[in-house]
């Protein structure tokens, strides 16, 4: 069966974004970089430059919107193994600074300390104030 020559530069195109959009994921370790990570029907047809309603006629209905949908899974299967190996990585860092406690501690403990001659500071200052608005007679 001979397709329509519209209906071949559609799926041309499809194909062709959806080539692209793999390279882009590898070339990005694994993430999507566009359209918050996550990978649509609506983002491929987007990049496809193809409308979204073209995938709904009769044409294309149960044949390449399958085709787009299942690849859409494959691709978002992928991107979900990705973040969650970010998020477990993510994660362990989190866990190999806290094994460093006595260096937030001694943080803590100096930010403590400019804290104190801030506020000592800020108790002399407002000891003066009064003290020079008394003199004035603003009081």
């Amino acid at each position: 069966m001979n397709s329509h020559p519209r209906t071949e530069a559609a799926l041309q195109r499809l194909r062709q974004a959806m080539a692209q959009i793999e390279a882009e994921i590898e070339a990005h370790g694994g993430c999507y970089p566009y359209n918050h990570g996550r990978m649509t029907q609506s983002e491929l047809c987007r990049r496809a430059d193809v409308k979204k309603a073209t995938l709904q006629n009769p044409v294309h209905k149960d044949t390449t919107r399958v085709e787009v949908m299942n690849w859409c899974d494959a691709i978002n299967a992928r991107l979900a193994q990705t973040r969650d190996a970010a998020r477990l990585q993510l994660a362990a860092s989190a866990d190999a600074s806290g094994a460093e406690p006595q260096s937030l501690l001694d943080q803590l403990a100096s930010l403590q300390q400019r804290l104190d001659a801030a506020e000592s500071l800020v108790e002399q200052l407002q000891v003066q104030n009064r003290q020079l608005r008394a003199q004035l007679g603003l009081d």
